[in-house]
Parts: C-alpha cells; structure tokens; sequence
C-alpha cells in the first residue's frame, strides 16, 4: 500500500507540472521494465468502451507515443464514426458493443439483441472493411440488468452469438471511470487492484471519458512498472 500511494504521489506530482494535459505526450520513454515478483508474465488488455467520441482522437496519440496498442469495443459514434478507420489503421484492434447502448431496447427481446448487433457489426464494416468477430455486451455478459427487461436474455444471448462464431469478451480489472474515479490519484487506485494471481489483465475503461484521456499516460507508466506487457484482444 505504502508502495502504491508513493507511485500515485509521483505521478500526481508529473500530472500538475504539465501544462496541458490534452496535449499529445512527446514521446515518452519507459523505462527498462522490471521482472513482475509474481513470476511469469503478465499481459494487460488496454479496452476502451463506447466509442468513438470527441476524445478518441487524443487517445489514440497518446497510446502512439508510448507505442502500446488497445482494443475498442465501438458504438454508433455519429460524426465521429470515421475514426473507427483511424483505429484499425493505426494497428489497434475493433469490437462490437453496440448501435444503440440503449439498454431498455436492446435487452426487451432476443430479436431486437441481435437487430442492434447486426447494426453495429454493418456500421464497423462499412467503416473500417473490417468483420470483427470480438464484441463485449453493454454491461458485460453476466449482467444483470437486463432482466428488468427481458429474463434469461443473457443465458440465451451468450450461446447465440457464441453459435455465431463471435467471442464476446468482459473484465476483470476496470480504472472505475464509470463509477466516479475522475482523476489520476483515483484512476490509479482502481487500476492497482487488478486479480494478482491472474497473468491475463483486461482493464475496462471508456474513451467518451475526459478522465481518461488525461490519466491514460500514468496508467500505462504504471502497469508497465508492474512487469506487464501490453497486447490487443483477438479472437485466438
């Protein structure tokens, strides 16, 4: 603990000496990477969900200048769709989420689910040439929500689209953006409790989140400090 909260100190201390933390970072060096203490080696999945925004653009930069790559679960983004295109040129991997994310409609029926997918998996392939064939649900796959609407969709929805040749993927560490960590201090806090006995990290993170963008450098510094190595999300 005492570890964590120096690591968070320091990097408070680089975030308030930036004069801007919208700017493309220029090209940041990481350091020689430690040996991860756990043993073995621990890969961490970059996934940013709900897609393309106003702030993919900057993402998308600041994951160049540190050379990592990162997995975009995308919905319809209206004028900012073309840069599903710059996703996908840029060596990054694209996924289904959704065309609507409006949970009350897409979880009412199995067909309406599946109306939606289809959508989504057009606009991906109309954008990018791309049939991607990795997809998360709104909500992840063992939501719960989605009884409100529909009971038992999810058992019913995770077979179909399995039968469909999709795999979908959800998380198991998140960097808590949609649950209030509006900064860097507590971004690191829910990034640090990731499943230590796990060697396969898949942080859920949103890049419709201002946050996130500001505070994606210091995450990346971080788990690179921890022995991890990145890597995109496919279907082998």
């Amino acid at each position: 603990v005492d570890e964590l909260n120096k690591k968070i100190d320091s990097l408070n201390k680089k975030l308030a000496a930036k004069t801007s933390t919208t700017r493309k970072p220029v090209a940041p060096q990481l350091p020689a990477q430690p040996l991860n203490p756990n043993g073995g080696v621990k890969t961490v999945y970059l996934t940013f969900d709900d897609g393309p925004s106003q702030y993919t653009s900057q993402i998308l930069n600041i994951l160049d200048s540190y050379g990592v790559k990162a997995t975009f679960f995308v919905k319809n983004g209206g004028k900012y769709n073309y840069l599903m295109k710059e996703i996908v040129n840029r060596g990054h991997a694209i996924g289904l989420h959704s065309y609507s994310h409006d949970y009350k409609s897409i979880y009412s029926s199995d067909a309406a689910y599946l109306t939606d997918l289809q959508k989504i998996a057009d606009l991906v392939l109309e954008q990018t040439g791309v049939e991607t064939k990795i997809m998360r649900f709104p909500g992840g796959g063992s939501n719960s929500i989605s009884k409100k609407y529909s009971r038992g969709i999810m058992t019913r929805m995770t077979q179909a689209v399995t039968e469909m040749g999709y795999t979908y993927f959800d998380w198991n560490c998140s960097n808590g953006d949609a649950d209030g960590a509006n900064n860097i201090t507590r971004q690191l806090s829910f990034c640090s409790n990731y499943p230590k006995s796990s060697n396969t990290i898949i942080v859920l993170m949103h890049d419709t989140k201002s946050a996130t963008m500001e505070s994606l450098g210091e995450i990346i510094e971080y788990y690179h400090s921890q022995g991890m190595k990145f890597d995109v999300i496919t279907t082998s």
